[in-house]
């Protein structure tokens, strides 16, 4: 009887949480909650928007890109996951987003996690949902941009409690192709011989396979130091920068490099192959492209993850929008050093054929 009491207590109490919530936010259609799900390893901090009215029963799990993100997966001041989140609930979708290990309301060690680890907190979420007495949801919406599209795959692979699956920007092949791939597009624009720029992508390769085999290292920190020398020494001709001051330039961006190389939440995603989840994926697939993305380009990834779908025989879309970024802001320039200037909002329709896709499929 007790028990029966406590659980009724707690719901009531949940009542008035959430009344009070709506009495604070009546022009809005949602409702923020701010919470905290505990793991066995960390607690993870992230919002859930619920709408007044909900549409589906399903909720939108958000997993961002690389690096350590905060929950709106803010990016020069781009709250991406924010907006999303809002437009989904005027629609009658709810949706939560998280802050990544060691950001903001959550616990861990950003750094120093894989992989694994990531996917392991995407499962907690689901857990958590899955037997929340508050906030009860017992399907979900994989949405992953970029990188996060890759741990959205992964969990989906063989889940029953995943129904659909939204990549946005995300790769299809190794991160060890992607990052070759924007290394040769840094210097393509420079005014630098095709042989320097092919020699310094495969000095890119070799330290990052020998840091993940732990192998001939120094050869690799050898020949890395000297291409870069020699692509310092190209762009500062006119300069006629000091070839000591080049030298002790090219040491510095080795050791970065070396120290970027062996971070473990970028090596347990570099030799991952995407492709190989996408080909298992048995529920209906959204893959959002930008063609104006040139950090995970339609070039590269689109045809990837097409025969890889077309192999696992699911359902599956996709979208390209012709002047989006990878951000998906309107852009006319790929080149990440334009965003900060940019609007902060996506491309026309954008949000819009995200949501008409999820309720197509109620």
């Amino acid at each position: 009887m007790k028990k029966i009491v406590i659980i009724a207590l707690v719901s009531i109490l949940s009542i008035q949480f959430i009344k009070a919530q709506n009495s604070n936010n009546n022009h809005k259609n949602s409702i923020d909650l701010d919470l905290i799900i505990k793991t066995n390893d960390v607690n993870i901090g992230g919002t859930l928007t619920i709408p007044i009215n909900l549409a589906i029963p399903s909720l939108v799990i958000m997993t961002s890109g690389s690096g350590p993100q905060d929950r709106d997966e803010t990016l020069e001041d781009f709250k991406i996951f924010k907006i999303l989140a809002d437009h989904l609930a005027s629609k009658g979708v709810a949706s939560f987003r998280y802050d990544d290990r060691g950001v903001n309301k959550s616990t861990g060690d950003f750094v120093n996690s894989t992989i694994e680890d990531h996917s392991k907190d995407l499962e907690s979420i689901m857990h958590y949902f899955k037997v929340s007495q508050n906030y009860t949801f017992k399907s979900f919406i994989m949405f992953g941009h970029s990188q996060g599209g890759i741990l959205a795959a992964k969990v989906a692979v063989g889940n029953e409690s995943v129904e659909k699956v939204i990549l946005m920007g995300a790769p299809a092949v190794p991160l060890v192709e992607v990052v070759l791939y924007q290394v040769r597009q840094e210097y393509n624009q420079a005014n630098i011989s095709k042989a320097l720029i092919e020699a310094h992508v495969s000095a890119h390769n070799k330290l990052m396979k020998s840091i993940e085999d732990d192998k001939h290292f120094d050869e690799a920190y050898q020949l890395f130091k000297l291409t870069t020398e020699s692509i310092l020494h190209e762009l500062n001709l006119e300069s006629k920068t000091d070839s000591k001051k080049i030298k002790r330039q090219a040491i510095a961006q080795t050791d970065e490099f070396k120290i970027i190389y062996a971070l473990p939440s970028l090596t347990s995603f570099l030799y991952y192959d995407p492709s190989a989840d996408y080909e298992r994926l048995e529920v209906p697939v959204l893959g959002l492209f930008g063609g104006m993305d040139f950090q995970v380009t339609i070039d590269q990834n689109k045809d990837r993850m097409e025969n890889a779908l077309l192999e696992s025989g699911t359902k599956y879309d996709f979208l390209t929008f012709e002047n989006a970024n990878h951000f998906f802001q309107k852009a006319t320039s790929g080149t990440r050093d334009k965003n900060i200037t940019r609007e902060k909002k996506f491309v026309a329709n954008f949000l819009n054929e995200i949501s008409d896709w999820i309720l197509a499929f109620k």
